[in-house]
């Protein structure tokens, strides 16, 4: 009796009149699924090396939002009793006062902050540079360093760089930005549950100082601008009056000339402008001295940092199910190509 031979996978035929057979696919990735579990056991094997050699962080997020209210009020108030007096003091609008915090947070001054100071973690209070083990000239990294090009930096030198290093690692780690509703989020990742919220926590009350410290500083650029003001306009004052009194004693008997007369209400005139400009200023810097003493907080915090209990980054469960369904999808074309070679 003939018996006919069951084709072996690589006898399929899987494209037939420039169409592809169905059947014949199935059939050949059936009978070849150890190679198909092979190539998804790669990608996973892969993923599961890069989740082992990944630095584990934890997140923590702080939410602010703006009061500027009373404060483009008192600026405005501010800005129409320059206008009375007659000059331009500036912009004292909302813009010039406005404070870009996205740039404060990636600014070199509050990374110095943050650098120079020792931060809580489970374990013990350290700095950020000693933590990440930047400064550890003892490791194998450095010492093969060493080896293939030694170091000749200076003492001071080598702290810049370490500075340098910390900084460009705080740049990954802060993350600062508006929503679309104006609300300023700022977030942290960190190695250590503690040293996250503390830090978040910092960086807002920092953030907080500083836009305070820039309202205060406008009231008194301000109150000693109208300081500086009063001086110069008492002293015109003084002399305008000065003027007046002498062109009165020296015409007494003026009724009879109309220059005289047009003379001496142009010098009243002077002494009236320059008076009601004095009582201007005087308002002026009062005004500026109370919004100076005042509490400038102008900043709100919505939501505080909540402590991490778990690990942010990275999503491990997530990260290998992806490295599964991604093998599956690339193990058939990978075997397809490996079998069209043979």
């Amino acid at each position: 009796m003939n018996h006919s031979k069951e084709p072996t996978p690589n006898q399929f035929t899987i494209i037939q009149n420039d169409e592809i057979d169905i059947k014949a696919l199935w059939m050949v990735l059936w009978r070849n699924k150890k190679s198909l579990f092979k190539i998804t056991g790669g990608f996973v094997l892969l993923m599961v090396l890069y989740l082992f050699i990944t630095t584990p962080l934890f997140y923590a997020s702080s939410t602010l939002f703006e009061t500027s209210g009373e404060t483009s009020s008192s600026l405005d108030k501010l800005g129409g009793l320059a206008s009375v007096a007659g000059f331009d003091m500036g912009s004292m609008g909302s813009e010039e006062t406005f404070v870009d915090l996205t740039d404060y947070v990636n600014s070199r001054r509050l990374k110095d902050e943050i650098l120079n100071r020792k931060w809580p973690t489970k374990k013990k209070n350290i700095d950020l540079i000693t933590y990440w083990e930047i400064n550890d000239t003892t490791g194998i990294i450095n010492f093969l360093k060493n080896l293939i090009k030694p170091s000749k930096l200076a003492k001071e030198e080598l702290k810049l760089k370490w500075l340098y290093k910390a900084h460009s690692k705080l740049e990954d780690r802060i993350i600062a930005s508006y929503t679309e509703t104006g609300l300023f989020t700022v977030e942290v990742w960190m190695e250590d549950p503690v040293l996250t919220q503390t830090m978040a926590d910092y960086i807002v009350s920092s953030i907080v100082n500083y836009s305070n410290e820039v309202k205060a500083d406008k009231w008194r650029e301000t109150r000693e601008f109208s300081l500086k003001r009063l001086g110069d306009v008492n002293k015109e004052l003084d002399k305008a009056e000065d003027i007046l009194t002498k062109f009165q004693k020296e015409n007494r008997r003026i009724i009879d000339s109309p220059d005289m007369m047009v003379e001496l209400a142009s010098l009243t005139r002077d002494v009236t402008i320059k008076t009601q400009l004095l009582i201007t200023l005087q308002n002026e810097y009062e005004f500026a001295r109370i919004e100076e003493s005042k509490d400038m907080t102008g900043m709100v915090i919505l939501d505080e940092a909540q402590y991490p209990v778990e690990v942010a980054y990275p999503q491990k469960i997530l990260l290998l199910l992806l490295s599964i369904v991604i093998g599956c999808v690339l193990s058939i074309p990978f075997f397809l190509f490996y079998r069209a070679l043979k």
